[in-house]
């Protein structure tokens, strides 16, 4: 997958997220029954968004590694030692 459409598709998805948990995507499921996991239906469906949106930066993260330059410096500042 090139880096563009892994992007392209991460906007998608957030932007659908977006929708599905306020209004007025949340309006089909803001109901108490049926419990799903102990929990209201309308806490699972937030929470079932929320967790599929940890899978897709983590495929979004495995698809920017690809397309690093190994000779970039990292974030975390591993230089050269010099501490000036």
């Amino acid at each position: 997958m090139t880096l563009r459409r892994a992007r392209t598709l991460t906007g998608i998805y957030f932007t659908a997220m977006t929708v599905a948990v306020m209004w007025p995507g949340m309006v089909s499921v803001a109901r108490i029954e049926p419990y799903v996991l102990g929990l209201p239906f309308g806490f699972f469906w937030n929470g079932a968004w929320i967790a599929v949106a940890v899978g897709v930066l983590y495929g979004l993260d495995r698809v920017e590694r690809r397309y690093r330059t190994p000779s970039a410096p990292d974030s975390m500042g591993g230089g050269d030692g010099d501490a000036t």
